[in-house]
């Protein structure tokens, strides 16, 4: 299926695009609105199946090794489900066909610490993981919810979104970019902030 195959179903609503490669990867360019859910063999395929029958929605995989994609393959197959599609060639190939690619601006703690005063903090963890501490001042968003809390952002500031250890940040801050909003990342998520010391507000 090609680039523009894809991108039909998609703007159709029948299919989501799955990213399965590694967060860094997908951080570097990714498909605008692609979900970024690296492939592992433990719970990968439970929770896209959970995800894939909540919304009711066709899945498209993304990625650029054939060995990993065959293993989600397989792992999906173990849940009963089939993906509409399978880009296999990575980004380089989707752009050369003609497709848009996005970035994420990756944000360590350090300069988060650093620049606190330049963005707005979102931790879109769940409630039940923010009484681990909060960043002073962060939004209190879960990313089940994001999508519908964008219209109270200001397109005008800056926003660094926080999970537990930056995966679902990326998620987050893909949707807002997606969205016109200036976004990153923090790398490692609260996982790190805690270990460093920084300080935290308990919920």
């Amino acid at each position: 299926m090609t680039a523009t195959e894809i991108l039909r179903l998609v703007s159709a609503g029948e299919a989501q695009i799955i990213d399965v490669r590694p967060v860094p990867a997908y951080s570097g360019g990714h498909v605008p609105g692609a979900l970024s859910a690296p492939f592992n063999r433990q719970n990968w395929a439970p929770a896209v199946a959970q995800w894939a029958g909540q919304h009711s929605v066709g899945i498209i995989l993304f990625g650029d090794n054939a060995v990993i994609l065959d293993a989600a393959l397989k792992a999906l197959a173990g849940h009963h489900m089939t993906p509409r599609a399978v880009w296999t060639q990575g980004s380089d190939a989707w752009r050369q066909e003609g497709g848009a690619l996005a970035a994420i601006r990756q944000i360590t703690v350090d300069q988060l610490q650093q620049e606190r005063a330049n963005h707005v903090v979102i931790d879109v963890r769940e409630p039940y993981e923010w009484r681990s501490g909060i960043i002073p001042g962060a939004l209190k968003i879960p990313l089940g919810q994001l999508s519908a809390h964008l219209e109270e952002l200001d397109r005008n500031r800056s926003y660094a979104v926080v999970c537990a250890h930056g995966n679902r940040s990326q998620a987050g801050a893909s949707l807002l970019a997606d969205n016109g909003y200036e976004a990153g990342s923090v790398v490692g998520g609260m996982a790190i902030w805690l270990s460093s010391g920084y300080p935290v507000d308990q919920d």
